[in-house]
């Protein structure tokens, strides 16, 4: 095998890992996957309006803001299984992809938002 030929098929699966690395590594820190949390061309989700997604089993973004009386959107964009839990209450339901919740709050506060399924998605969100 010519020597450049051995380099090649050497070093080939040491790029891909490496590629795949930096694609799992990207984004924000702060979990919000640099989403505004406001929404923008989602389907079945009016533009402009409070959002919250539910995808790679996590709430995104994990940190919103919003005003009494606002209605809040939160859909399911991924095959599992979410629910919108709000201080410990299941409000959605069983959420299938593609589903979309509304909520809207009553009073100011910080609320946590939570999944019954996945234990590690949580998000807060504060009502003015």
């Amino acid at each position: 095998m010519k020597l450049r030929t051995w380099l090649l098929a050497a070093a080939a699966p040491m790029l891909l890992a490496a590629a795949l690395l930096a694609a799992a590594c990207g984004g924000s820190d702060d979990g919000d996957s640099g989403t505004s949390g406001v929404a923008s061309g989602v389907a079945g989700v009016p533009d402009g309006v409070p959002f919250i997604d539910q995808d790679n089993l996590k709430f995104i973004p994990t940190k919103l803001t919003a005003k009494v009386g606002d209605v809040i959107y939160f859909k399911n964009s991924e095959t599992a299984l979410h629910t919108v839990t709000i201080e410990g209450k299941n409000e959605s339901g069983n959420m299938k992809k593609d589903a979309v919740f509304t909520w809207t709050p009553k009073s100011p506060g910080e609320y946590k938002i939570t999944c019954d399924f996945h234990p590690q998605m949580k998000a807060t969100i504060t009502i003015e």
